[in-house]
């Protein structure tokens, strides 16, 4: 069985196809999603999802979310006396996954599908891929976002013969997406891609967070504890625009309390930036597609970030399309993902899917021109974005003696004016006796969007191999070993429902203002008191006292 996992910044989730179904993966919390946030408790133990995001306000210092989009990079996070890297706390997020996974379906699972943002680059991808491997996954897969979201939209077309072009907005809590995609028969197939792997849900939440302390001429350089319960109240805010058409941020500061109210419209002001990129990039998408606006059939949104109505409203203004959340948002990703999962183990009911997808950027490489004076460094377009996936490019050239060094870059447009460098190739040219010696290049782009890349010297019979990451970054089979021990020992809090409510009961405390304060401080002390009796009759009374209070408070 391959279980398919939606790794998000905010949220991450899995299921399985299973029967002729998708299943939910439940939590060992409640629910089917788990927070992307990562805790280590008093004992050294980690909490991750649901009671990790809880102990967020009260343990700022001993807790990290929002890791997501430091995929690739050498960022380091700290946590506790920790330092670790993004693909270190993802895998520990995924570690809690294949646990609850484990648990829920009574056997052990080793095969994973995951996803990921269809504009992620090769260090990123092969940071998930890394992930994967620590937290004790065989990753047979890595499936772009939006792809996976259509995937489940799309094979109700192919169930009922329908031809389509599909548009896929995946806004998640750090990344944007855009895929549009053809549906016919049993194939589906992207055709064009954009995105940003810095804009998410998370920027439109920080909108409120700088708007409120600018209406409130707060200059002071808030604790941690205080911006963390500032940016939950902001979360709340920000939905409540979108269900009631105004928001309203009460929080605590310094021991002063301070309000900050704003209509739908003010919102869509303080965010006109981040709309504005929204909008350029499912224009380019559209672009780089043969279609017009108009002969987009259906557009799928995916992603927290698309209940926003200003983003809504957006979309449906500039495409001059109904939109339908015909498959819940937070769902449409895993779904895919699990599908993806049954397509690979040749499951018969969805087998007949033929399924397609591209490489999101140019491929460029750059070397010394040994025929020019000054070594001009030369680019050249390896793949082309756009292009069908997998996919090989072979080229020859002649080539003087001496050392080379190919530079290989990501690019988002043709010119190389936002490229990235993903990784180099050294390599000699031998001296012949023609003096200049055949070197042939392949580029091989494969399913999971990772590029590889050799030179081979026919003259010699040498290859000089390499697979492109981020030197940086990488982890030779060693340290990959060790890693997967280290995780083995890890422990991780087992928590119950009493856990739980204590969890977001302290949760609570730290964001009511003071007139509510004391009557939570009551309820958390009579629920201590009754938990400490033991009596199943007496601990259920306080702790639905104290599930009322917090549902008052939405927490």
């Amino acid at each position: 069985m391959i279980l398919g996992i939606d790794l998000g910044t905010s949220n991450s989730i899995a299921a399985v196809y299973k029967d002729g179904n998708v299943h939910m993966i439940p939590v060992s919390s409640g629910g089917y999603v788990t927070p992307s946030v990562v805790n280590l408790d008093e004992n050294g133990k980690f909490c991750v999802g649901e009671i990790a995001k809880n102990r967020k306000n009260r343990y700022p210092a001993e807790t990290v979310d929002m890791f997501k989009r430091s995929m690739g990079s050498e960022t380091l996070f700290t946590i506790g006396d920790m330092k670790l890297k993004a693909e270190e706390l993802s895998a520990i997020v995924l570690k809690s996954i294949k646990i609850d996974a484990e648990s829920y379906l009574q056997e052990e699972i080793a095969d994973v599908v995951i996803s990921v943002p269809a504009f992620f680059n090769n260090p990123q991808r092969e940071a998930v891929l890394r992930a994967g491997e620590l937290a004790g996954f065989n990753v047979k897969k890595i499936i772009n976002e939006p792809t996976s979201a259509a995937m489940a939209y799309g094979m109700q077309c192919v169930e009922n013969n329908k031809e389509r072009v599909i548009m896929v907005l995946d806004l998640g809590g750090g990344t944007f997406d855009i895929s549009i995609m053809e549906v016919a028969e049993n194939t589906m197939e992207v055709i064009a891609i954009c995105g940003d792997n810095n804009l998410g849900g998370n920027d439109f939440t920080a909108r409120l967070v700088e708007a409120f302390l600018e209406s409130n001429d707060i200059t002071v350089d808030l604790t941690m504890e205080e911006r963390s319960r500032l940016w939950s109240k902001a979360e709340k805010g920000k939905l409540a625009i979108s269900d009631n058409g105004i928001g309203e941020i009460c929080c605590e500061i310094r021991g002063n309390e301070y309000s900050y109210k704003v209509t739908e419209e003010e919102y869509e002001k303080l965010c006109f930036d981040l709309l504005d990129k929204i909008r350029r990039l499912t224009l380019r998408a559209v672009a780089e597609s043969p279609y017009k606006p108009e002969e987009i059939s259906d557009i799928i949104m995916v992603g927290g970030g698309t209940k926003l109505s200003i983003v809504k409203n957006m979309i449906e203004r500039m495409m001059d399309k109904q939109i339908e959340y015909e498959i819940n948002p937070d769902e449409a990703v895993v779904i895919g993902a699990a599908m993806q999962g049954a397509l690979l183990e040749h499951n018969e009911e969805v087998n007949q899917l033929i399924m397609t997808d591209i490489c999101p950027y140019y491929i460029m490489s750059i070397t010394d021109d040994r025929r020019m004076c000054d070594l001009v460094k030369v680019p050249n377009i390896v793949i082309n974005k756009n292009s069908t996936i997998p996919t090989r490019c072979i080229q020859k050239a002649e080539e003087y003696p001496g050392n080379y060094c190919i530079e290989i870059y990501q690019s988002e447009d043709i010119h190389g004016e936002k490229k990235i460098k993903i990784g180099e190739c050294k390599y000699i040219v031998p001296v012949v006796k023609d003096y200049t010696c055949e070197v042939v290049t392949t580029a091989y782009y494969d399913n999971n969007g990772i590029l590889k890349y050799d030179i081979y010297i026919p003259a010699v019979k040498k290859t000089y191999e390499t697979i492109i990451v981020n030197s940086n970054n990488s982890m030779d089979k060693k340290q990959v070993a060790k890693y997967i021990d280290d995780m083995n020992k890890l422990e991780f809090t087992s928590y119950s429902e009493d856990d739980l409510v204590m969890a977001q009961a302290e949760a609570l405390y730290a964001e009511v203002l003071d007139a509510d304060r004391s009557k939570v401080n009551q309820l958390i002390i009579e629920y201590e008191e009754a938990l400490k009796t033991g009596k199943k009759s007496v601990i259920k009374e306080a702790r639905d006292k104290l599930k009322v209070m917090i549902k008052k408070f939405d927490i």
